[in-house]
């Protein structure tokens, strides 16, 4: 998915959804829930409106549990052509009027006006530089105004002639931009995996002809109430296909990547009760005593690290299941600290008391894979995206897994006061080839 089916605040619970359809099922898939077309839902949005006074929409980006994001032009634009101080498309995120709130997380880096994004890093970061509020039928919406971008780096590796050398350079921008967030006292708290991180696009000198037709024409279904009456107000005539922007041709990408996503971010010095980030990137503190901190950012951009060289997730875990991450993390670290160990209550199913991996009696090998750290990265390869070069594999040579595997075991210490800093990752020797 892109960029903008991510929004990454919190999706709702079954308890706050609508106690009873108002809309019939549709047929386009990648769209968002029709339900949320209601009071402190979701805005109605028509191709061609426009927002304060500026932003036409031209076509439809992606959406969330809490938002929706467009692809607009901007109008001023051409006005402030010479000064170059405005894109010509923009993405436009509307929030749900219930989550439109002064305190986003996100209005942060739209409202700070200490922040320089000219810093080192800060160009690495896609985040709100304007906002503005719209009242609508069904309340008032927090709309953030972002760079427009691409596909997630995941759909990348194909398109690049060296995956290796690109992949360590992704990683690279990747902890500049967290070292730029951390310089200016604030951590991301959610995660960096590819299928989070976007690459940048490079369509600005297209014509919106011309952007269209390379685009494609917005993909368009009537939305239908189950009574048979008008979706207007509340709703829209109809409902927006997202963009697979997978797909756009290649000589728009470039190997420039975003860091996106900040609704879980915060001050470091005040953090929140609680994150919403998904278990295979959760610290142990987190999943044992929700400690949260700046070492919660530098065990999830060692996952993320780890990703981007290999195509693989360093924890897997399709269930999002806690127990199912720690159980990877004692073979590849070490015996949990006595305190955590003591309290891991499934830790039977897969170790002794004193962490030695149970064996299947069927069959004399572990329950579960006891594969050192090293041993993953050099076992990691995966088919490259395109087609024409599928005998190519990124694989992690011994040499490398060696000096990547220091770097990635200095990030996941077990106590993150031991955990490398932002500026030492940097300094590491994996990142100088």
């Amino acid at each position: 998915m892109s960029a903008y089916k991510h929004d990454h605040d919190h999706d709702h619970d079954l308890d706050d959804a609508p106690l009873e359809h108002v809309y019939e099922r549709g047929w386009l898939r990648d769209v968002e829930d029709r339900e949320e077309y209601r009071p402190g839902g979701l805005h109605p949005v028509h191709i061609g409106d426009v927002f304060a006074t500026r932003f036409r929409v031209l076509h439809k980006l992606g959406s969330g549990g809490l938002a929706t994001v467009w692809l607009c032009r901007d109008q001023e634009y051409e006005q402030e052509q010479e000064q170059k101080q405005k894109d010509k498309y923009v993405a436009v995120k509307i929030i749900i009027a219930d989550e439109s709130r002064d305190t986003s997380p996100e209005l942060r880096f739209a409202t700070q006006e200490s922040l320089d994004f000219g810093g080192a890093g800060g160009e690495c970061i896609a985040v709100p530089r304007e906002h503005f509020w719209h009242d609508g039928p069904n309340g008032r919406h927090l709309c953030l105004v972002l760079p427009v971008l691409g596909p997630r780096v995941t759909a990348l590796w194909g398109n690049f002639e060296d995956p290796v050398r690109v992949s360590r350079d992704i990683a690279l921008q990747v902890t500049r931009g967290l070292r730029f967030l951390h310089g200016n006292g604030i951590c991301h708290g959610g995660w960096f995996s590819p299928d989070q991180d976007d690459s940048v696009l490079t369509f600005e000198h297209l014509s919106e002809h011309e952007l269209i037709k390379q685009l494609g024409e917005p993909n368009r279904e009537p939305l239908v109430t189950i009574s048979g009456a008008s979706p207007i107000p509340s709703g829209p005539e109809y409902i927006v296909e997202s963009l697979d922007l997978d797909r756009l041709d290649a000589r728009f990408l470039s190997d420039q990547i975003s860091i996106i996503d900040f609704g879980e971010s915060y001050d470091m010095h005040h953090p929140p009760p609680d994150l919403g980030i998904t278990a295979s990137f959760r610290s142990p503190e987190l999943l044992f005593d929700n400690t949260i901190g700046v070492g919660c950012d530098i065990w999830a951009l060692a996952c993320t690290i780890f990703e981007i060289r290999t195509e693989k997730s360093l924890f897997e875990n399709f269930m999002d299941d806690d127990d199912e991450v720690i159980m990877q993390m004692v073979p590849m670290l070490g015996k949990l600290p006595d305190a955590w160990w003591s309290a891991w209550e499934a830790r039977g199913q897969w170790y002794e008391d004193d962490a030695t991996p149970l064996v299947n009696p069927e069959t004399g090998r572990p329950y579960m894979l006891t594969d050192s750290l090293e041993v993953l990265l050099r076992g990691s390869s995966s088919p490259l995206v395109n087609d024409s070069r599928r005998d190519k594999e990124t694989v992690v040579g011994i040499e490398e897994s060696k000096v990547l595997g220091g770097l990635l075991r200095g990030m996941l210490k077990y106590d993150p006061r031991e955990r490398m800093s932002v500026e030492a990752v940097l300094e590491h020797e994996w990142f100088k080839g």
